[in-house]
């Protein structure tokens, strides 16, 4: 899979995920747990907002993205969906560092790889603290 190839799955991944979000915080009223997706939910869009930007630079074209939905059943099934996707969102962004293309990648991938495992963190702590 090329860089660029990558770049465009990543792009539809943070798009999938701040969808994904969004419905997640509406399964629960616990005011930690909201809190706790609120951030990563918002770092998501952000991510989305700047590998848009980047594949612009690359391509000259923001990408069009797969906008499909994140199906889960219950509350606790979400965060473990959440908790694994951010996870193997960190390992992908840091493969991507090693074959970014230019110099103006390394900081939206840097900062999405960190977001990331930070979000991990979040996601963990909920689902530990579920019953």
């Amino acid at each position: 899979m090329t860089f660029l190839e990558k770049l465009e799955k990543a792009i539809t991944d943070e798009w999938k995920a701040y969808h994904f979000y969004k419905e997640l915080k509406t399964k629960t009223n616990n005011p930690l747990f909201l809190e706790f997706i609120e951030e990563p939910m918002q770092d998501e869009k952000k991510h989305y907002e700047m590998f848009q930007y980047l594949h612009y630079l690359l391509t000259g074209n923001y990408y069009e993205n797969e906008q499909e939905k994140v199906k889960f059943t219950t509350f606790k099934e979400g965060v473990l969906m959440a908790l694994k996707d951010e996870l193997e969102a960190a390992d992908s962004y840091r493969d991507m560092l090693f074959e970014m293309p230019n110099q103006q990648a390394y900081q939206p991938l840097f900062t999405a790889m960190t977001d990331e495992m930070n979000h991990a963190t979040r996601f963990s702590t909920i689902y530990n603290s579920l019953k």
